[in-house]
């Protein structure tokens, strides 16, 4: 409604003051215009002047409010049942009246919907005996409103906080186990007074809270929807954020962090973290990660086509694991090819193996030693191969067997049996010796012969014998040559050498 001017306008005409009460807020034209019964001037018999039958009054705003193009706070806050005051644009006609303000009291009667100067719906005034006033604003008696002891019955206790791993083995292993530690929801004003009049509190018909506390020595801010979600500043600087519901942060842009003290993160739930570009870590001090159950990594998830991705680890110091079940590890596939696994240890490696070791290599197996190899077994030892025939390829080409067990040496062989002792070859047996050959048998030496059996001496040849010597012929002749030279000398009784010991 806008303001009609004519020439008895504002007093020209005799300034008509009015006091009345506000019946109905629901605005047609949504101007945030209300219904107003003026005392007086209007009866209260709802059958003689029904509410839909009042003028529309304007109500005037503060000078903090445009009242234009949306902007300041629309509409005012006047409910059904609101005493105010006024004056009529119009005082010969009093059909235009303007509202200054509301005018709180101490309600001692409830709504009367029959009869006018009333809330026709019957909601207000919701309390009697008492003052207009917030309750949050008097004192003691503001414990009593829904919205503290909403806030104190949500108050949550004894949160508790991570805990560090501890390592029965490793690097630095041993020490005392990391207790548990918890926080507590600080207290729902940090249980300081509110005194009058030093609160001012803006709440709304269906109970959302604005406070803003002025009290020497507890001086808050506090806004709080009718769910209990809330933000809350204590009088020291603590400020607390409670969420009833799901919460949602977007930003368009970069967010900055800076926290000088500790941070505690709990979450009961899951927790899940997407980050579509790089994702920086950095810990200036130790780093703990301690996990309940499973943790599965996969790096390079964007697939072997997009070029996969490498994981790369420097460890200036040590590097400690201790897992007690089972390791298994896979470097490529048949799917995704063959992959080299390369390691390089610049000191010593030690490994304990409880049960079996096995080795399998598809292709060669090198070994190479600069200093002393040294294979220890307590029971048997075993060096086989299964080897393959020789054969011949698809171009007619030979194709050399295999199985060959090959041991060279660049000093001595040294070969030893503190029991029996089987050398057996499935083919030809070849010893050859470049130097000397020396042979001590400590016990009987039984050779069986089943084929020919020959012996050439380039040199002498000595011939020792303790006892007796037995030869005989089971079948056959003895065909020593006759033109073999025959002793020419004295005789030579030097004893052979006795061979050493392997």
């Amino acid at each position: 409604m806008r303001i009609i001017m004519t020439q008895d306008f504002m007093g020209m005409d005799g300034f008509q003051w009015f006091a009345g009460v506000v019946e109905d807020r629901h605005d047609p034209e949504k101007a945030g215009r209300v219904r107003v019964r003026c005392i007086g001037l209007h009866t209260d018999d709802l059958e003689a002047l029904p509410t839909e039958d009042l003028p529309w009054a304007q109500v005037m705003a503060p000078t903090d409010t445009p009242s234009m193009a949306g902007m300041g706070n629309t509409p005012s806050f006047l409910v059904e049942g609101t005493h105010v005051i006024g004056f009529f644009l119009d005082a010969g006609t009093m059909q235009q009246p303007m509202i200054l303000g509301s005018i709180p009291g101490m309600p001692v009667d409830p709504a009367d919907t029959e009869k006018g100067f009333s809330d026709p719906i019957g909601i207000y005034p919701k309390t009697l005996n008492e003052p207009d006033t917030n309750r949050l604003i008097r004192g003691s008696i503001g414990e009593t409103h829904p919205s503290l002891v909403k806030r104190r019955g949500m108050q949550q206790l004894s949160v508790p906080i991570s805990t560090k791993p501890h390592l029965a083995t490793g690097v630095q292993p041993g020490g005392a186990k990391d207790e548990r530690k918890t926080w507590n929801e600080p207290d729902a004003k940090s249980n300081a007074p509110t005194a009058y009049p030093f609160n001012h509190v803006h709440e709304s018909e269906i109970g959302h809270i604005h406070e803003i506390d002025d009290t020497p020595g507890g001086a808050r801010l506090l806004q709080q929807h009718i769910t209990g979600t809330f933000t809350e500043i204590h009088p020291k600087g603590e400020k607390v954020v409670k969420v009833v519901g799901d919460c949602y942060e977007i930003i368009i842009k970069d967010k900055s962090i800076l926290i000088e003290g500790d941070l505690n993160v709990t979450v009961k739930g899951n927790k899940n973290e997407l980050i579509q570009g790089d994702y920086v870590l950095e810990v200036e001090g130790d780093m703990y990660t301690k996990i309940h159950k499973n943790q599965r990594i996969r790096v390079g998830a964007r697939g072997e086509a997009k070029g996969g991705g490498n994981r790369e680890e420097e460890i200036v110091g040590s590097h400690a694991f201790d897992v007690r079940q089972g390791v298994k590890g896979r470097v490529g596939s048949a799917k995704d090819g063959a992959r080299d696994f390369d390691v390089t240890i610049g000191g010593n490696e030690s490994r304990i193996v409880g049960g079996n070791f096995d080795l399998n290599v598809t292709k060669n197996l090198t070994e190479i030693s600069l200093a002393d190899i040294l294979i220890n077994a307590t029971d048997n030892m075993s060096l086989k191969t299964v080897g393959k025939p020789a054969t011949v390829d698809e171009d007619g080409g030979a194709i050399a067997a295999t199985g060959i067990v090959a041991i060279g040496a660049g000093l001595n062989v040294n070969i030893r049996s503190s029991a029996e002792m089987k050398i057996k070859s499935g083919s030809t047996y070849k010893f050859q010796s470049v130097g000397a050959a020396n042979e001590t048998f400590d016990s009987t030496y039984h050779v069986d012969y089943k084929g020919l059996n020959e012996f050439d001496h380039s040199g002498d040849r000595r011939v020792m014998i303790g006892a007796n010597t037995f030869a005989r012929h089971s079948t056959g002749v003895d065909h020593s040559c006759s033109t073999d030279p025959a002793r020419t000398s004295e005789n030579n009784c030097t004893d052979p050498t006795t061979p050493a010991l392997p």
